[in-house]
């Protein structure tokens, strides 16, 4: 994965759990996003995935992209962040299980 270099306005993140279908939907999501991510991390069975973009038209087009292949239960986040203004930022999918 190429890193970051210069922080951008916009990022898409996707979290797709690591099941033995993880391999095909990277696959999907690489496809359909046409480029690998910029950053990935994977943590406790859970590997996130962020593109960023510097305009929001570029990011939603992603996150619009995304919508059909989020439903897969491997995907647990689909999120379109705004790091200038937190309040544009919309999460269309979150079945994260808070731990207590």
């Amino acid at each position: 994965m190429r890193g970051m270099r210069q922080l951008k306005k916009f990022a898409v993140v996707v979290w797709v759990r690591k099941t033995d279908a993880f391999k095909a939907v990277r696959e999907q999501l690489v496809s359909i996003a046409e480029d690998e991510p910029d950053e990935s991390t994977e943590f406790e069975g859970m590997v996130d995935f962020h593109w960023g973009f510097d305009s929001h038209a570029e990011a939603e087009r992603l996150t619009n992209s995304l919508r059909e292949i989020s439903h897969k239960p491997e995907i647990v986040v689909l999120r379109l962040s705004c790091y200038d203004d937190i309040a544009a930022s919309v999460t269309l999918k979150d079945d994260r299980h808070a731990r207590h």
